[in-house]
């Protein structure tokens, strides 16, 4: 009897015990439930946290990316104290002496750490010299009245004082009227009557109320000076008439026909010429009904001195392939994905950006400051070399900047060995890190060849423009608008380059273009302009030149009166 008992005890005990169990897989299972639904949750509220930080950082304005100079030195110190290889240490001593840190002024980081170090003068700042002497000079002789009074008579002129002051004298649009006179001449044989007039001269469109000289003031206004046409109008009123906004239109396409091929001849000749091609893209919004399409405008930067800006539907890989077709040299970019076709299939060599590398990790001072000091102190010398041997000729600008740049490389990636397993997977200093370590060859490539730069700084800073003008006046109307900047805008830019006054030199290409043959439109490139304009035939100056000039004086005609019948 007492074994059944125990037998039932023990078969009651292990029921509840199932009983329990069951209990506690029924809560496993709940939890497990809310837990799937939890993290669901949170990787919803991850991703909504993303999207924001991505949307506020789109409406922030842009802000220089300065870090403060005694951050700087202390960071730089930090970097040196952690370098345990003293052959690194000294060799990074020696390339970073006696080194201009900051165009701007400060403190060189050389190796008399510690040591008091004069400070600087700013430079550039104060009062800006002015040199007046390009200028037209008007020259105003002011006399005491009692001496104008009597001529000068019984006073002598012992000295002058003599000051000046700028001016302006509001330009001002003026009509120009050509009358061609009608010639009677009769032949003395035959008595038959001959009427003679003179053409027009070629520097004038036929048919078009405009001189080229005011639709390059327009065309510059607007590419240049981001003025909007309708802001344009308004200034037209205050000069004593009215240009209303389609009359203006109207100029430009007939300017942009003119001149469309130049930007194509330019970039045809880069892609076949240069060593390397700068690049980059931002959005170019075109209007349409209820809002507004995405564009693009790629700008391609060539060493041969052409500047390029082409207008895309997509920023995609066969866009850039399309444009850089033919082209095998280097191709200076951002890490987009959309160039990796053209070092994969092209044959051309990628060539990475340092100033990108130095924005991730300027991202990253809010949440990691010190780590993050430290790798801009590592760049900032890297800059100061590039500074240091920019003037220099080649190939001593090559071995120069290799032999400053390679410590400083190296103690880069010293930094980043110690460093990288210390940063948060999903910070923005890790972000940093793997930038570099995915652009890695390409941001050494720099190295090979004085030629190459070690920023794509010059491409962005062409894209200015672009924003400059849609905050102005807005997305492009049409596409076509788009094209238009881009030609107008390459022809600007490479005049800049070059050191051509933008107005003029449009002024006498639109002159030039019609009567110019199509197999040498790369002779109107700014490149080539100086020497095309010397080398033009006596019928070709005669053109470029403006009808009011002393070829064509602006006076009233002179020779025998009209007779007119009664």
């Amino acid at each position: 009897m007492a074994g059944c008992r125990r037998c039932a005890t023990s078969a009651k005990d292990l029921a509840s015990a199932h009983e329990v169990i069951a209990i506690l897989e029924a809560e496993r299972d709940a939890l497990r439930v809310q837990l799937r639904e939890v993290s669901n949750h949170a990787e919803l509220l991850g991703a909504d946290l993303e999207r924001y930080k991505k949307a506020f950082a789109a409406v922030q304005p842009n802000q220089p990316e300065r870090v403060p100079e005694d951050q700087m030195q202390l960071a730089f110190e930090r970097v040196l104290a952690g370098v345990t290889d003293k052959p690194l240490k000294e060799s990074l001593l020696a390339a970073t002496a006696n080194e201009d840190e900051d165009p701007r002024g400060g403190q060189s980081g050389g190796d008399d750490r510690g040591k008091a170090k004069p400070r600087r003068k700013k430079r550039g700042g104060g009062r800006r010299p002015i040199d007046p002497s390009s200028l037209p000079l008007e020259t105003i002789v002011i006399d005491p009245d009692e001496v104008v009074a009597v001529g000068g008579e019984g006073y002598k002129l012992i000295s002058e004082e003599c000051t000046e002051r700028l001016g302006y004298q509001r330009a001002r649009f003026r009509r120009v009227r050509f009358i061609r006179r009608k010639w009677l001449a009769k032949s003395a044989v035959s008595e038959i009557a001959r009427i003679l007039t003179a053409p027009l001269p070629e520097s004038i469109w036929p048919g078009f109320m405009a001189d080229p000289s005011v639709v390059a003031h327009v065309i510059v206004n607007k590419y240049d000076y981001s003025l909007p046409l309708h802001r344009q109008q308004r200034m037209t009123k205050h000069a004593g008439f009215q240009l209303p906004r389609s009359t203006q239109c109207s100029w430009i396409e007939a300017a942009y026909n003119y001149l469309r091929r130049i930007p194509e001849a330019m970039r045809a000749e880069s892609t076949a010429r240069a060593f390397c091609i700068a690049t980059d893209a931002t959005g170019a919004p075109v209007r349409v009904r209820g809002g507004s399409k995405r564009w693009h405008l790629f700008v391609l930067l060539g060493d041969d001195g052409h500047v390029v800006f082409r207008p895309s539907r997509a920023h995609t890989s066969e866009a850039i392939s399309t444009m850089l077709a033919g082209f095998k040299g280097h191709v200076l970019a951002d890490a987009s994905t959309i160039y990796d076709v053209l070092y994969r299939d092209h044959g051309m060599f990628e060539l990475g950006c340092w100033s990108h590398v130095r924005r991730y990790f300027w991202r990253a001072l809010p949440s990691d400051g010190q780590r993050a000091y430290e790798a801009l102190a590592i760049l900032r010398k890297l800059f100061a070399v590039e500074r240091k041997t920019r003037d220099l000729a080649l190939p001593d600008r090559t071995a120069e900047r290799a032999r400053l740049a390679t410590p400083i490389l190296a103690t880069l990636d010293d930094w980043l060995t110690r460093n990288r397993d210390h940063a948060d997977p999903g910070g923005p200093l890790a972000a940093a890190i793997g930038y570099h370590d995915n652009q890695r060859t390409a941001l050494r490539r720099f190295l090979s060849d004085g030629r190459l730069r070690i920023d794509n700084n010059l491409s962005e800073q062409q894209l200015r423009s672009l924003v400059l003008l849609l905050n102005n006046s807005g997305p492009f109307a049409t596409a076509n608008g788009l094209r238009w900047y881009a030609v107008f805008r390459s022809l600007i830019a490479s005049a800049h380059l070059h050191e051509l006054e933008p107005q003029l030199y449009l002024e006498q290409i639109l002159r030039l273009a019609p009567h110019w043959p199509a197999n040498r439109v790369i002779e109107l490139a700014p490149k080539y302009w100086r020497s095309t304009l010397a080398n033009l035939s006596e019928r070709e100056r005669a053109i470029v030149e403006p009808p009011w000039t002393a070829r064509f004086p602006m006076v009233q005609p002179q020779g025998p009166p009209i007779v007119t019948a009664a």
